[in-house]
């Protein structure tokens, strides 16, 4: 897990522009769709997870939290939604770190659990601080369902090259 400073700096620009990306494909699909569903990317989180298996604990959770800061300041106005969400989820890719990191099956189940918990996790904040109120129906149908078809779609088209890129040695099976 001893990368060079170049790697992080590289790999913190990626995330930023990640962070953007999400954003304008969030909007393209929200256009696309003429508002009927809500389809959220999450390539910052997918990268996120395929790079908490290389880089170290401290550094992908100081990312986290920069990116969400970000993230927050930016898109919401309110420093705490992303903020808090992102560190989250990237803490949790280490607790469960082994379990994870098995293969690429565990790695898929585990990005559609990690994605899932996200979004309820982020979504309790917005209650919480009542920035977003609560239909069930609605959250499971129009949001969680399409958010996570695309963030699927991802996983199966970049798998492969994010395995590459960061050098893991995992099975398919």
């Amino acid at each position: 897990m001893n990368q060079s400073k170049k790697s992080r700096v590289t790999l913190g620009i990626i995330l930023f522009l990640l962070m953007l990306l999400d954003a304008h494909i969030t909007r393209l699909f929200d256009y696309w769709d003429k508002g009927a569903n809500v389809w959220q990317s999450q390539l910052l989180l997918l990268v996120a997870l395929f790079a908490a298996k290389s880089y170290s604990k401290r550094y992908m959770i100081w990312m986290a939290v920069m990116i969400g800061i970000l993230f927050d300041l930016y898109y919401l106005g309110i420093i705490g939604v992303y903020a808090v969400g992102f560190p989250m989820v990237v803490w949790m890719m280490y607790v469960f770190h082994s379990l994870f990191y098995q293969n690429m099956t565990t790695m898929f189940f585990s990005w559609v659990i990690s994605l899932t918990l996200f979004q309820l996790f982020t979504l309790g904040i917005q209650i919480g601080f009542k920035l977003a109120a609560f239909d069930g129906q609605f959250f499971v149908v129009k949001f969680l369902g399409p958010t996570l078809l695309l963030n699927i779609c991802y996983f199966f088209i970049l798998m492969w090259p994010l395995k590459k890129v960061f050098k893991l040695k995992l099975s398919y099976f």
